[in-house]
């Protein structure tokens, strides 16, 4: 907020108090409305605590500012108050500035709001040399802005010899400022007094802080790879960093020769306005010394000179040739794998199309042979090496099947094309029929605590292929001498059901790895070999049916497998 930071000028700060001392009965008897009881002369003791916390450095110059808007407020309220310096008929700048309903951040409201201060001082500036304070209740209507300005009080700041200052309070109770003038001045001419000691510390300071920033920016200039430039009002150069050379090649002192310069610049190319996280940049291209073509992304900014008039530009321009090409190669590889999944996803589902009607031929065929194999059993002594044979087939077409199902069902899950159609269904009557082959054979048992009239909205055929897969890996890795048991119950608002083995289990090191593609096991090598697939199309088409999947398992007891769906 402040330009400097200093201590302060007690001298100053003596004379601001000298008339208040001097003068004391008089202010005695004019009372401050803003406090009942309370007079001049507490008032100024007031601002002269919070000068000695200023100038012991227990506040800062910024927390004294702060302490005397407090004490403004409870004179009167206001919207806003700025505080700053003038400079002949105009404001040279504003040193502290703030309001109740706009942060300092409101880039739009203070340009705005400082446009008018600006306006107000230079309309009033006769009045502020001749120590008068200003007061208007007219309503002003800012352009372009959601807020209207009622009125406002402007008072003199004198700072020193040479330099006035001023207060101004937009919206304000201008008659409770005006029965409290004499306090109001006296806090105006605080703010000036710690303003003036900041400005002179400041001043003591200033030589050794500006070689320092002088040497810092020189060493940021020269050592950025990015080019800075500063050209005048005709885009003639007046500085170009030392970068230039390294992006382009050209020797310095020749770009910095007009006429030079002027071709130089000529071979810009195909410019196009882009924006960067907000930021507006231009982008075109170039020719090095070697002729060869480089990409170029630029920032520009208009330079103005104190009174506000153009007096040249700012520039800075950098070599972005890698990172578009980069960004040229990351592109061409993206659509290189985009092309290759495409191909990928159109070579599986070809493929299992095609797989699936020779094999479902081949199944056709087997079962139609075993028929007729059984019709003539006398006739063919060799029989059961035939159907030995016709059932490694068959099961090798099932498990092709199988296959084929699972590959389909993977795509169609990296493609998200699934539809998921749901109907209410009575669990106990569906699973009691879809188990019903397997509960004949005597392998798989079935156990509900659910009344026969309970009902879930489940998408029947994703649910029988979660319940294929779990119910056959259950059968494939369970003991031969144990039933599967597959169970159905509710417990606090859910459905859930589950699929028991009795095998080997599932190693606790693995078993994160359960639910990804093509993963199987370390101790299932034992048993036919699957996909790798099924467990993770479980997991996703009940997921689908908004429902969760998880799993207990302990090594040579076996697992059991959960599905879990919400009932509200």
């Amino acid at each position: 907020m402040l330009k400097n930071s200093c201590s302060i000028n007690t001298n100053n700060q003596n004379l601001l108090f000298q008339g208040i001392y001097h003068e004391k009965g008089k202010y005695q008897r004019n009372m401050c409305s803003y406090k009942e009881g309370v007079t001049i002369l507490n008032i100024s003791k007031e601002i002269l605590s919070i000068q000695r916390l200023y100038s012991s450095g227990r506040i800062s110059a910024e927390k004294a500012f702060r302490e005397f808007e407090r004490m403004l407020s409870e004179i009167a309220g206001f919207n806003s108050i700025l505080f700053g310096k003038c400079q002949k008929d105009r404001v040279e700048t504003f040193v502290c500035f703030d309001s109740i309903s706009k942060p300092s951040s409101d880039l739009v409201y203070w340009n705005i709001t400082q446009n008018l201060a600006s306006n107000i001082v230079r309309a009033h500036i006769d009045a502020l040399h001749r120590g008068e304070v200003v007061v208007s209740k007219e309503t002003i209507q800012l352009d372009d802005a959601d807020f209207v300005i009622d009125n406002f009080v402007l008072f003199p700041v004198f700072l020193d010899e040479g330099q006035e200052g001023f207060l101004l309070l937009l919206n304000t109770d201008t008659e409770a400022l005006l029965r409290n003038e004499e306090v109001a001045r006296l806090i105006a001419d605080a703010l000036g007094v710690v303003y003036l000691s900041e400005q002179q510390k400041g001043i003591s300071n200033k030589e050794i802080g500006q070689t320092k920033k002088e040497e810092l920016l020189d060493m940021l200039v020269e050592h950025s790879s990015d080019v800075i430039a500063l050209f005048n009002v005709d885009w003639k150069p007046n500085y170009l960093s030392p970068s230039i050379e390294r992006v382009f090649g050209f020797d310095r002192k020749q770009l910095m020769t007009p006429s030079f310069f002027e071709q130089f610049r000529s071979g810009a190319r195909e410019f196009k306005k882009v924006v960067v996280n907000g930021v507006e940049k231009y982008r075109f291209s170039h020719h090095d010394v070697a002729g060869e073509k480089i990409w170029l992304e630029s920032v520009f900014d208009t330079l103005y000179n104190s009174e506000g008039d153009i007096h040249g530009y700012f520039a800075i321009i950098r070599d972005i040739s890698e990172e578009l090409e980069g960004n040229k190669k990351m592109k061409e590889t993206l659509e290189k794998e985009k092309a290759l999944n495409e191909m990928k996803s159109q070579f599986i589902s070809i493929t299992s199309h095609e797989f699936k009607t020779p094999l479902s031929t081949i199944k056709s065929s087997v079962e139609i042979c075993n028929i007729e194999l059984e019709r003539q059993l006398s006739k063919h002594p060799s029989e059961g090496k035939f159907r030995k044979h016709f059932n490694r087939v068959n099961s090798e077409v099932d498990r092709m099947n199988s296959l084929l199902v699972n590959l389909l069902n993977l795509e169609k899950i990296n493609q998200g094309i699934i539809q998921v159609t749901v109907k209410d269904k009575k669990i106990n009557s569906y699973l009691r029929a879809f188990l019903e082959d397997w509960v004949e054979h005597d392998t798989v048992v079935f156990e509900s605590s659910l009344p026969d009239g309970f009902s879930y909205p489940l998408d029947v055929s994703l649910m029988n292929q979660v319940m294929t897969n779990l119910v056959e890996n259950a059968l494939k890795y369970g003991s031969r001498d144990r039933h599967v048991i597959v169970g159905a119950s509710q417990d606090e608002g859910r459905l859930i059901l589950t699929v028991k083995d009795f095998g080997d289990g599932i190693p606790v090191h693995e078993q994160e790895h359960l639910f990804k593609p093509f993963f199987r096991a370390s101790n299932s090598n034992k048993y036919d070999k699957g996909s790798g697939l099924g467990l993770m199309i479980t997991k996703k088409f009940i997921e689908l049916q908004n429902g969760t999947v998880r799993f207990e398992s302990e090594e040579g007891e076996g697992t059991c497998f959960y599905l879990t769906f919400p009932l509200a």
